[in-house]
């Protein structure tokens, strides 16, 4: 097996992630982001916790943030436990497309994993976590 093709799948799926989410007008990785925002409602949520949740980098999530703020999807307010930082908030409009953001990722996912057994999805996604704390653990040394 070639690492290549873990890279080939990979913009595969995201090409047809964010070919379905243009009808929202977002792109995937801010539809993954208002996904995280709206599984934590009951949390404050700031920047670093996107970071380090998701694994994506600060210039990354502060792109994607002001994105998600210019499109009036998120809005921020100060942390009531430290007023130096500030929470992200879905907007209204965004918790509207939340429904909307799982349908297509949901699709997507049927359509991916088609004529694969619930063994063979499980067996999978084992592999991919060994994989990913491999990659993760040689990143540390």
């Amino acid at each position: 097996m070639d690492i290549i093709e873990f890279k080939i799948l990979n913009t595969a799926i995201e090409r047809v992630l964010n070919q379905e989410l243009a009808e929202l007008d977002i792109t995937y990785m801010q539809a993954y982001v208002i996904g995280y925002l709206n599984m934590n409602r009951t949390q404050e949520i700031c920047q670093k916790n996107i970071e380090h949740s998701l694994g994506l980098t600060h210039p990354t999530v502060s792109s994607i943030l002001n994105r998600l703020e210019e499109k009036k999807l998120i809005m921020t307010e100060p942390l009531e436990s430290d007023r130096r930082y500030k929470k992200i908030v879905l907007t209204d409009k965004s918790s509207a497309m939340t429904t909307a953001i799982e349908e297509k990722i949901g699709k997507i996912t049927e359509r991916i994993f088609a004529g694969l057994s619930m063994d063979e999805i499980e067996s999978l996604s084992g592999v991919i976590k060994k994989l990913t704390k491999n990659i993760k653990l040689k990143n540390l040394h």
